[in-house]
Parts: C-alpha cells; structure tokens; sequence
C-alpha cells in the first residue's frame, strides 16, 4: 500500500493469505487481503476507474469473482496468480480489440522473424544500454573507472 500522501511507483496491489478475495459490491472492486491470520483482514473497496493500482498480485488459497476480473480488465488492471515462491503462473489481462493495436503487435512479431532486423534491433539495443552505462559512470566522477571509461567510449 503506498505510504500516506505518497504515490507508490509500482502501483501494485499484494494479496495473500487464506481467504483473500477480489469481489464486487455496489459498482466498487472488493479487495480482502488476509496477510496475517490471526488479525482480521484488511478490506478496501474502490470504484474501478478510481483505483489505485494497475496490477493485483495474488498468492495463497482465495477467491476472485469472474464479474471483479470482468471490471478490472475493462479498467486495463491486471490481475497476476504466483505461487508460494513468487513465481508467476497466470496473467489475466484486457484483450487487444483495438484493430490498430493488433496490426501493430503483429507488425512487430513479423520483424523479429526476420534475422537482419532482429539482429539490427538487438545490437542497437545492446548499444544504447552500454552508452546508458557509459553516461552514467561518466557522471559519478570515480577516478577508478575513468581509464575505464575511456576505452569503452572509443569502441
């Protein structure tokens, strides 16, 4: 949860524990969380348009209403399932039905099909991340790196 008068950056929501759910009542998205068992669970409601987050992270045994992810997938809220070690297992998402947008993701795929443009694409990636790194260390001013530095810059 962000921190009072402050935006959280990620802008995710984590829900753990037994018995966490995602659920709609009156319009507004129902998020019980019950991160610890033996206090009661902390319940926020939000009008979909209204909230807070983008993603819903969610691990442990709970319940998510097919109406609740209807609504946060028309709001473009993900909604992500991991298991108890973190790791994703299911993405819910809103569908593409922009036929612009589904041109362009296929436009996209059909580039890195190619080899030349994928291997053009992944260098010139691969060297604004360097230059990236390059400025950066520039910028701390560190006598150890500048020799450093200097070679990386001419190549």
């Amino acid at each position: 949860m962000p921190l009072t008068g402050q935006k959280n950056h990620y802008n995710i929501k984590f829900l753990k524990g037994y018995g966490h759910s995602i659920s709609v009542k009156d319009s507004k998205i129902i998020l019980k969380d019950n991160h610890d068992p033996f206090s009661e669970p902390q319940i926020e409601s939000w009008y979909p348009n209204r909230m807070p987050y983008e993603k819903i992270v969610l691990s442990g045994n709970g319940y998510v209403s097919t109406e609740a992810l209807a609504i946060l997938s028309k709001n473009n809220q993900n909604v992500i399932l991991v298991d108890p070690q973190g790791n994703p297992q299911c993405f819910m998402s809103g569908i593409m039905s922009s036929l612009t947008a589904t041109n362009n993701r296929i436009a996209q795929y059909d580039t890195f099909r190619i080899t030349e443009k994928r291997n053009y694409l992944s260098r010139q990636i691969v060297k604004s991340k360097i230059e990236s790194q390059i400025r950066f260390l520039k910028l701390t001013d560190c006598d150890l790196v500048i020799p450093s530095i200097d070679k990386l810059d001419k190549h």
